[in-house]
């Protein structure tokens, strides 16, 4: 517990308190893009229509912060740890690389419970939202536990061998991502076969519960299953690539 706690304080501090560029991306553009939303695009609808969206536009971006922050950040730091040297240096260590690992995940998952709280509160306060303790609490459960996949897809991607190809690569899957799952406007405003893959993507299934969630106080069985399935699948290929890394014995992974 003390190995992971001193290094849970070391990324805090270098990848929190001391990389604007970590915030921005993870935090003030999805506020900003609720604002936008919220307040400058909406045009139109009864009250209700209007408070049913600002409720879910909210889930949106809170799932876009977390797709943000495991696609971009989380995986360009992985990459840049591991070309520095310091997974190296790790396997070298009685404790090896697993608090490093653990370590990434909860300052990763923390940054998605400020965005909850940053967004809660933009919506509290200037779309006046308002949803009960258990509610907010659930929120931020599924959150948490909804980032799992893009934080192991962010994971995934450090793989590669280059920033150039992680920077592509990180664009290709986030932004076309988020378009056909919903995020930015209503999936049914895309064409059938492509609401048949967004349907199946686990920002989708992690957007569905916070709507369903806010807007009724209940949870679909099939997106945890789905969340479930994406989790076990994703899992067992970072684990595998891990794995592989470390017998080389030099901490480098590449993207074959």
């Amino acid at each position: 517990m003390k190995i992971l706690m001193a290094q849970l304080s070391f990324d805090a501090r270098r990848l929190i308190m001391r990389n604007a560029a970590f915030q921005f991306f993870a935090l003030v553009m999805p506020a900003a893009f609720y604002l936008l939303f919220t307040k400058l695009m909406v045009t139109g609808g009864t009250t209700a229509q209007v408070a049913l969206f600002n409720r879910s536009y909210m889930g949106s971006m809170i799932v876009y912060s977390g797709t943000i922050s495991g696609l971009f950040s989380i995986a360009q730091i992985l990459m840049h740890d591991r070309e520095r040297g310091l997974l190296r240096w790790l396997q070298l260590m009685p404790h090896g690389v697993v608090p490093y690992y653990r370590s990434i995940g909860i300052v990763s998952l923390g940054m998605n419970a400020l965005a909850v709280v940053i967004l809660g509160t933009l919506a509290v306060a200037v779309n006046h939202v308002d949803l009960a303790v258990f509610q907010w609490l659930g929120i931020l459960g599924i959150a948490l536990i909804g980032q799992l996949p893009t934080l192991l897809m962010g994971v995934g991607l450090s793989f590669l061998n280059r920033a150039e190809t992680l920077s592509v690569a990180s664009n290709l899957i986030t932004f076309p991502m988020a378009i056909i799952s919903g995020l930015w406007w209503p999936i049914s405003m895309l064409p059938e076969w492509l609401r048949m893959v967004g349907k199946r993507l686990p920002t989708y299934y992690v957007n569905d519960l916070l709507v369903n969630w806010s807007t009724h106080g209940t949870l679909k069985l099939i997106d945890l299953l789905g969340i479930g399935l994406w989790v076990c699948g994703l899992l067992v290929i970072v684990s595998w690539k891990i794995q592989r890394g470390l017998k080389r014995g030099n901490g480098v992974v590449d993207a074959s």
